[in-house]
């Protein structure tokens, strides 16, 4: 008993001893800074966004048109991008014209190594083949046996002789069915036709006549297209090919107010590259007289 009574005491000393527990004091934060509200802020200014600069468009473009009905790729390549589009067209005609698709392709590489020759007015167009079947086959027809150039619709113009048929001539025969079921019944002059929905100035090429021939009636931009050409390049400037034509591109082109003409090479191997640049400066040149006469 003694020994806890001991203990107790011992226990209640050191309480006594023991001074009062320290106070923790509370930290004290800032208190913010208040603004009176007559007193305005000044923000830091943003810094403007750096508009960046409109991508220029590339100065040659090659285009898919589409396919031909053998799944062979019609192309386009686009020279310079200025107001009026100027077209040129190789080898509607296929194998039996090979040499104007070689014209074509030699034009391209001329404007890809030249390309301060394009004015700055034109977009220029190349379409190497409008019948890439037909030059494979090496036959002036495509796959389906229509001649491309007699499927155009040409029934609206004051020229009934020009009207679409189905059964056509070329310069050596009488083909009954060779128009084509109806016209713009081929996907390949469906592709042309909307193509050249916005186009111009259209210069198709063919050989071997040596001839400048106006489409339409022979009136209005087509008429001056073809003189300016038949003076450029010295082809003999004509009214017709020699043999009726039907449906043909130019003749739907020119009902539509675009400048358009065939244009024929000599002879059926040489491609004349030189003579016929000489008739594209003359129309770059001419432009503003050529495209007045569409109104």
């Amino acid at each position: 008993m003694r020994y806890w009574l001991l203990s107790l005491v011992l226990m209640i000393s050191a309480i006594s001893c023991a001074g009062p527990s320290a106070s923790v004091e509370p930290s004290v934060l800032p208190s913010p800074t208040l603004v009176p509200p007559t007193q305005s802020v000044a923000l830091p200014t943003p810094t403007p966004k750096q508009s960046l600069p409109s991508p220029t468009p590339q100065f040659h473009e090659r285009r898919l048109l589409g396919y031909s009905p053998e799944g062979r790729p019609i192309v386009a390549h686009r020279f310079g991008w200025g107001e009026v589009k100027l077209v040129l067209l190789g080898d509607i005609h296929g194998g039996t014209e090979e040499n104007t698709y070689r014209l074509m392709s030699e034009i391209v590489a001329y404007y890809q190594k030249n390309p301060d020759q394009v004015s700055p007015q034109v977009t220029l167009w190349v379409i190497s083949t409008i019948n890439p079947d037909g030059l494979a086959h090496e036959t002036r027809f495509n796959s389906r046996g229509v001649d491309l150039n007699r499927n155009a619709n040409t029934d609206h113009d004051a020229c009934p002789e020009n009207d679409w048929s189905p059964d056509i001539f070329d310069s050596e025969e009488y083909l009954p069915g060779g128009g084509g079921e109806y016209p713009f019944s081929e996907v390949e002059t469906r592709i042309l036709r909307d193509f050249l929905v916005d186009a111009q100035v259209v210069i198709s090429y063919h050989s071997q006549a040596g001839l400048v021939v106006a489409g339409g009636c022979g009136e209005g931009p087509s008429r001056q297209l073809a003189h300016l050409l038949a003076e450029a390049t010295g082809y003999s400037e004509a009214h017709s090919i020699g043999y009726p034509v039907t449906g043909s591109i130019v003749d739907y082109l020119a009902f539509r107010g675009v400048a358009a003409v065939d244009v024929e090479l000599i002879n059926k191997v040489d491609t004349e590259l030189e003579r016929n640049l000489k008739g594209i400066r003359a129309v770059m040149e001419s432009l503003a007289e050529i495209v007045s006469h569409e109104h």
